[in-house]
């Protein structure tokens, strides 16, 4: 052995996941957003007197299908409101909006390269009318606005939701479905 100084090597990407990204590139530029359509939007009020919201369950499910020409993509967000002792459904809120893609050249995307467009890419297209169908629903039922927190790339749902008077608990939940 020499007496030089060890250098740990830098961690190497692995192929896979190189491949992977340069896969989900390829797919964003041959893409386009052609239309985003609401097609639920839906609010019930469960408490018979007003009750103030302290927890929102968001969960969403996702789903794509193919096109000849592209693909649609589904996010159904349902948001049940709690009291803010959880033990009283305050209301009911869901929405859910699908968003169509075309592709130009070259062959149909696999699921799994599908699934990351979806997480990566296509919910954050649909996430501000996620965000206005829950402040503008909860508002037409008689509670305060509620406004859902920013997104971040690698979490399911926000981690924070507001109500004009206060923080509202946002409980995560997910689901997927194809």
């Amino acid at each position: 052995m020499s007496n030089a100084p060890e250098v740990e090597a830098p961690p190497v990407e692995s192929s896979s996941a190189a491949d992977s990204e340069d896969a989900l590139r390829d797919l964003v530029a041959r893409a386009d957003l052609l239309d985003v359509r609401v097609t639920k939007w839906h609010a019930e009020l469960l408490a018979e007197s007003p009750v103030e919201v302290g927890e929102l369950n968001l969960k969403v499910v996702s789903a794509f299908r193919y096109r000849g020409d592209g693909f649609d993509t589904r996010f159904t967000v349902d948001a049940p409101l709690s009291s803010p002792t959880g033990e009283e459904g305050v209301a009911s809120i869901q929405v859910q909006i699908v968003a169509t893609f075309s592709l130009a050249e070259g062959g149909r995307p696999d699921r799994l390269l599908m699934r990351k467009f979806m997480d990566q890419v296509a919910f954050f297209v649909v996430m501000p009318f996620i965000r206005e169908g829950l402040h503008s629903l909860s508002m037409r039922i008689g509670l305060e606005p509620i406004t859902i927190g920013l997104l971040h790339q690698g979490k399911d749902t926000p981690s924070t939701a507001w109500s004009k008077k206060r923080g509202v608990s946002t409980v995560r939940g997910s689901a997927e479905a194809e």
